[in-house]
């Protein structure tokens, strides 16, 4: 994919063009990437409940080709204990995905950062699920905190956090938040060379006037049928 611009450039232009997609908050780094990494979401579905399948069927999922995928696990957040750890992140990183979200709990965070898979979660517990976890569905459409995640769907990772971009804009998303990063570069330069902020900004100003005018030819276009 290319991708160069970090998170929060992402985020701004998705919020710029009437979007959502920033996942972070509720997820946090709990292994922070070391540099802008990407994939494609695999959505895994939980549920909380006394009886069930449990959390078995994963293993078969990360057993699985994971290459060029970001495992996104929603639906854990009432579960009491971690659903994710040493284990299942040595399983994925196993099997070639680029990195792990969780809508829940993790755990063995100091085992987690020697294997290096970025793993991102709402909160960290010491306990396990003990079957209170099950899994409902692999490949379907999943909501993290009110963010639609489709299966496929763009997700990048920095250390900062993450951003989920829906497949079919993540060509346009991400060549405008590459242009918009690069903006704000431009203006840590001029400052770092003298300039004060209301003549150093023209740069994200021109930027934002252009992505505001590639929204309206987006909206225009879209009113046309």
């Amino acid at each position: 994919m290319g991708v160069v611009a970090p998170v929060s450039a992402i985020a701004d232009v998705l919020a710029l063009w009437g979007m959502d997609g920033w996942l972070t908050p509720p997820l946090a780094p709990v292994v922070a990437a070391s540099a802008v990494v990407s994939g494609r979401a695999l959505t895994v579905q939980l549920a909380h409940d006394t009886s069930g399948p449990g959390l078995s069927p994963i293993y078969d999922v990360l057993s699985s080709d994971l290459r060029d995928r970001v495992v996104v696990i929603a639906g854990a957040r009432p579960v009491p204990g971690a659903v994710f750890g040493e284990i299942l992140a040595g399983a994925a990183r196993q099997q070639g995905a680029v990195g792990v979200l969780v809508d829940g709990w993790v755990r063995d965070r100091d085992d987690m950062t020697a294997i290096g898979l970025p793993v991102l979660a709402a909160g960290e517990r010491v306990v396990g699920p003990n079957g209170s976890a099950h899994l409902l569905s692999v490949g379907e459409m999943v909501a993290v905190d009110g963010v639609a995640v489709d299966d496929g769907d763009v997700i990048v990772i920095d250390p900062s956090g993450c951003v989920r971009i829906p497949a079919a804009r993540a060509d346009a998303v991400l060549d405008a938040a590459a242009r918009y990063a690069a903006a704000e570069v431009l203006v840590a330069e001029a400052l770092a060379a003298g300039e004060p902020l209301a003549a150093a900004y023209r740069h994200k100003r021109a930027m934002l006037a252009e992505l505001a005018e590639l929204a309206q030819l987006a909206s225009d276009r879209d009113g046309r049928g």
